[in-house]
């Protein structure tokens, strides 16, 4: 019998393990529409928000949801309801939902409307059909479509945090390259936005890459802490700081700090997206418990 040494063993079954993990993607492009509002569609939009903006538990979530679905039905192209549906979709899934599977499945949809709302630029859509990904066609983005480059990126890496299996992490860290290419075209066109959340991205990126796939832990260290000098304002940059990134780092110690400062702060003196206030605030609560 030819006994196969335990190290060799292990890896090829780690192999074996990875053959179907592969993050696919296919383009949303048939499903993209052109953005023509209507008076109607307007109207819905802004009935939309105001439940967004009320946002602060799973039923209210829903029918915050719902209300942009609504306003899709009227403009099937609506910039605004898709990249907040996407926005949503990913908090459904962090916040709300605790099977791996489950979770995927929104990061996934959150992934894909911010998609469509890339293709709301003409350029962009041209290079898709002409062949390329998505983000391999983010230099035809401008300013314009922050939020939905931005929002693709977030709904990947919790794809890659929360959805994946370790094998599959393994196997997909290519994709955070990708999502590196999205961060940098956000800085080209729009160097202000986000408040620190664009630094908080890029150090996640950095340091989940291998070296000699791009990644730098001193590059993800002196991004994460941009993100929160930038961030004053967020709760954002000390939230995940302690969630992620001390924890990556193996610094409990600073963690509590961090996440206990979140908890403790008035979420009215933070200009963070009421509903991901109160996520950020109960994430930290319950990591303290």
């Amino acid at each position: 019998m030819i006994r196969i040494p335990m190290c060799i063993g292990t890896l090829v079954l780690i192999l074996m393990s990875l053959a179907g993990c592969a993050l696919t993607w296919q383009s949303a492009l048939n499903e993209a529409y052109h953005n023509d509002p209507t008076p109607q569609s307007k109207q819905l939009l802004a009935i939309a928000h105001d439940l967004y903006m009320q946002a602060n538990d799973l039923e209210s979530l829903t029918r915050s949801i719902k209300a942009y679905q609504t306003v899709l039905i009227h403009n099937r192209g609506d910039y605004e309801a898709l990249v907040q549906l996407s926005n949503q979709y990913i908090l459904m899934g962090t916040a709300y939902f605790h099977n791996r599977k489950e979770k995927s499945a929104y990061f996934k949809k959150a992934m894909r409307h911010a998609e469509l709302a890339m293709y709301t630029n003409t350029a962009f859509k041209v290079r898709i059909r002409d062949g390329s990904e998505p983000w391999e066609a983010a230099d035809a983005l401008n300013k314009a479509e922050t939020e939905a480059m931005f929002f693709w990126v977030t709904a990947l890496q919790y794809e890659f945090k929360e959805g994946m299996s370790l094998a599959g992490k393994i196997r997909n860290v290519d994709w955070m390259a990708r999502a590196l290419i999205f961060l940098d075209r956000i800085e080209e066109v729009n160097p202000d936005f986000g408040g620190g959340a664009i630094e908080f991205a890029k150090a996640i990126c950095y340091y989940v890459l291998p070296e000699f796939k791009g990644g730098s832990k001193v590059e993800g260290e002196a991004y994460m802490h941009q993100a929160v000098a930038r961030g004053k304002t967020r709760l954002l940059p000390r939230w995940g700081r302690g969630k992620y990134f001390y924890t990556m780092t193996g610094n409990s110690e600073k963690a509590r700090e961090d996440l206990s400062w979140v908890s403790a702060q008035n979420l009215e003196a933070f200009e963070d997206p009421y509903p991901w206030r109160v996520f950020f605030q109960e994430d930290a609560r319950t990591y303290l418990e």
